[in-house]
């Protein structure tokens, strides 16, 4: 079987990490498997799974995206992959396009993904294309089959987003090295005992980090000392916000000494481990909430905004970390309540492995 999924790019974020996931599990059970982007940080790690990473124009809207409609029709004409997935809007287009241009005996089945919950318009309507559609969670399931009727249900795949819990579990103890330099890290702040929260996820508007800083300088109103730690990189979009978050934190005397940016970083899961709280402050509702559940998974608390998929994680797996969206008083007020100690949550079904045999279950049956 050859598998093509197509992306905009691979930077860090949930949908890129489940394209390489699934990518590295096609590998492994022999199936070629090949990754369409404009490429990004993460192809390294792709290329060491022994993964294809073909660069071509799907990431930019603009004149850009008729070229890589034709650089996918030649390349899907010639490479005769049996399935694409489209995993993004753009990309969604120009392989639905770039399928029909090709005679109809070579046309390889189209596969589409629910990974957001985005404004209605013709432009999101290629989600709802598919032969069949994978939606990442419950909540993404509802929102295509409330805003597109005309959908099949018989071409729904609901594939939630699953965790390795080998991986991620309370287990998890990071390497003496690497403890060593968070220690360094550590000794800038004069209190050690202070909690440590962290927000993980690319810097963006819609993630909520004004309410991050404003959730820290409450903690800190209420005697709460803590280090807030932001865990995501920039993209070029978002360069004026990272300056405004950068300015405001220098303007405040409690922000400039408590809160540290990060970037993108290879070690998530060990920063994520010595956090005491993750918190999940986007402002709009999300599809499904990737780091909610490893940071769960690691047994750390999360406090969260209560809509889309991550409300729907945190009210089935840890209820006391959903707080009224856009209240940032309750959010240091619930960070306050709970205690710092790990959390284990209870088993459940949404493993890494469950996903991938799903997935390349979806891809297999249409091929039957």
């Amino acid at each position: 079987m050859k598998v093509v999924q197509v992306l905009p790019r691979l930077h860090g974020g949930g949908v890129e990490r489940g394209t390489i996931e699934i990518a590295g599990y096609l590998k492994q059970l022999g199936h070629e498997a090949i990754v369409i982007s404009e490429g990004g940080p993460l192809v390294k790690e792709l290329t060491t799974l022994g993964v294809v990473h073909v660069k071509k124009s799907v990431g930019s809207k603009s004149l850009r995206a008729l070229r890589g409609l034709w650089e996918l029709r030649k390349y899907f004409n010639t490479y005769r992959p049996d399935i694409v997935h489209s995993r993004s809007r753009l990309p969604g287009w120009l392989c639905y396009f770039a399928i029909k241009l090709l005679p109809k005996d070579i046309r390889p089945r189209f596969v589409t993904s629910v990974q957001g919950l985005h404004s209605l318009s013709r432009y999101s309507s290629i989600i709802a294309k598919g032969e069949r559609i994978e939606v990442v969670s419950t909540t993404a399931q509802r929102y295509l089959l409330d805003n597109y009727k005309h959908v099949d249900h018989k071409s729904v795949r609901l594939i939630h987003r699953g965790v390795d819990t080998s991986e991620f579990n309370p287990r998890v103890e990071p390497s003496s090295a690497w403890i060593q330099e968070w220690s360094q890290l550590r000794q800038e702040h004069q209190n050690h005992g202070s909690p440590v929260v962290s927000i993980v996820g690319r810097i963006s508007r819609l993630k909520g980090h004004h309410d991050f800083l404003k959730v820290i300088e409450l903690l800190h109103e209420k005697n709460v000392p803590a280090i807030g730690l932001i865990i995501g990189g920039i993209s070029k979009e978002h360069n004026k916000l990272h300056q405004e978050l950068q300015e405001k934190v220098q303007k405040s005397e409690t922000l400039r000494s408590a809160v540290r940016f990060l970037g993108h970083r290879s070690d998530v899961r060990e920063f994520m481990s010595v956090s005491d709280f993750v918190v999940s402050l986007s402002t709009t509702p999300e599809a499904f909430g990737r780091t909610v559940l490893e940071a769960l998974s690691l047994g750390v608390a999360v406090v969260g905004y209560d809509h889309g998929g991550v409300g729907e994680l945190l009210r089935t797996l840890f209820p006391a970390g959903a707080v009224p969206v856009g209240n940032t008083q309750v959010v240091a007020d619930r960070i306050k309540e709970l205690s710092s100690r790990k959390h284990p949550i209870e088993p459940h079904e949404l493993t890494l492995q469950s996903m991938r045999d799903k997935t390349v279950a979806m891809y297999e049956e249409l091929l039957c």
